[in-house]
């Protein structure tokens, strides 16, 4: 009897004490979340933008668009989704219920970004901080997304980081995004996303209604847009001149390879050759055909460009000048099973 006592006490006592860590470590966690809020809640803006709609009866129709935003620099930069700016006939942000108006610094389509100057910026307000060096979070940690939802401030929302994708479908995307399970509707799109240590991760630039999810922008891939936009307004895509195939060999391992070069385009000038199998692109690796896109986000036009290549067994080291991408719209796009087929990507 006195041993079943003694034995409810302890587990009695072990009991408490799991509540008691528990209760400790859920204050910890409320305590962080807390502190990450308050430390970037002053850089978040709500944007607005009026798009001419046409007429009706005789009077102009405006359509209104609202989205999230936050400040890049201390010269009132903001960067915005380009659904919310691009094409807009009005922009203008809101900090702290007020109005400011702004003008176009750049917009890029293909990655759903702007970046906008607010002209009259307003006093006491803090910015994001992008460092290009920030690794990507590891799947299945903690997201803090702070948004400007319906009318509503600058609100903390919290989810998990749950992948990092290079496609969706036949859809490849220009560079690996990071997957949330944080949606971005009722104009939240165009949000900083956190981690725990208060790191800035990225910017979400698309939802996935079927998930309640989103998709982000990483933080270096947004630097390399940013740059552009406000060096010349525009993104700058390099170009060498090749097509890629993935091939299932004898082992059934793959391999990405040269399926076509370009006469006298840069590939071809720095001595790359159809059949050559793809290694690397600036030093990003190359598994397989979807890595190829990511790769090229990341090369500027007129500049010098490492690219590895294996040829009859030899590892090969070429530099390429990337030339500006032609006008025409690159097209990418995966046919047929990767497992049984060859998957063709046209590389820009």
């Amino acid at each position: 009897m006195r041993l079943c006592l003694i034995c409810i006490v302890l587990a009695s006592a072990f009991g408490v004490h799991l509540v008691s860590a528990n209760s400790a470590e859920a204050l910890a966690l409320q305590e962080r979340l807390l502190e990450v809020y308050e430390q970037n809640k002053g850089a978040v803006v709500r944007v607005k933008a009026a798009y001419a709609s046409g007429e009706v009866d005789g009077k102009q129709q405006i359509m209104l668009r609202v989205g999230t935003g936050f400040f890049i620099s201390k010269e009132g930069h903001v960067l915005v989704s380009a659904s919310r700016a691009a094409g807009a006939n009005r922009v203008w942000i809101e900090y702290e219920g007020r109005p400011y108006a702004t003008e176009a610094v750049g917009h890029d389509r293909l990655t759903n970004i702007s970046v906008l100057r607010v002209l009259e910026p307003p006093e006491g307000f803090s910015i994001i901080k992008l460092d290009a060096t920030e690794p990507l979070p590891k799947t299945g940690s903690i997201a803090v997304a702070i948004t400007c939802p319906l009318d509503f401030g600058p609100t903390p929302v919290m989810g998990l980081f749950t992948g990092v994708e290079k496609r969706l479908g036949n859809k490849v995307f220009p560079t690996s995004y990071i997957r949330t399970s944080i949606p971005v509707d009722g104009g939240q799109g165009g949000c900083p996303m956190l981690d725990l240590n208060g790191r800035f991760v990225g910017v979400s630039v698309a939802s996935i209604a079927e998930l309640n999810g989103s998709f982000l922008l990483p933080v270096d891939a947004l630097v390399r847009v940013r740059d552009d936009l406000m060096f010349s307004g525009h993104i700058i895509h390099g170009w060498m001149g090749f097509e890629v195939a993935s091939k299932l060999l004898e082992d059934d391992s793959s391999g990405v390879y040269l399926s076509k070069v370009i006469e006298d385009a840069p590939a071809a000038q720095a001595g790359l050759q159809e059949g050559d199998r793809l290694v690397s692109i600036a030093g990003r690796p190359i598994d397989n055909v979807f890595d190829v896109p990511g790769a090229f986000f990341f090369t500027r036009a007129n500049q010098f460009t490492s690219v590895e290549v294996e040829r009859d067994e030899e590892l090969l080291k070429l530099s390429v000048k990337t030339l500006p991408r032609p006008e025409r719209d690159p097209v990418i796009a995966v046919e047929g099973d990767v497992a049984e087929e060859e998957a063709v990507v046209e590389a820009d």
